[in-house]
């Protein structure tokens, strides 16, 4: 994942839920729409991260492959 100088990798096992978001404010950086999704992860510094993908429903596809024990709520 990346948004401006930041990047992180984030471990497909360590997601522990996936939940839409419509706060633009938060973050890396300004989300680009008002669809976002917000992970969740054991790592998280702040708890969560907040990302804009550019394919919504490819990446959410791909991450009912990946994090079968997520939960999803989208």
């Amino acid at each position: 994942m990346k948004g401006g100088p930041f990047r992180s990798k984030i471990p497909y096992p360590s997601i522990t839920k996936i939940a839409p978001t419509n706060e633009l404010f938060t973050g890396y950086r300004i989300l680009s729409s008002k669809d976002g999704l917000e992970l969740f992860y054991k790592s998280a510094t702040l708890g969560s991260v907040k990302i804009s993908p550019k394919n919504r429903d490819e990446f959410i596809t791909e991450l009912k492959k990946r994090c079968p024990n997520a939960e999803i709520q989208v």
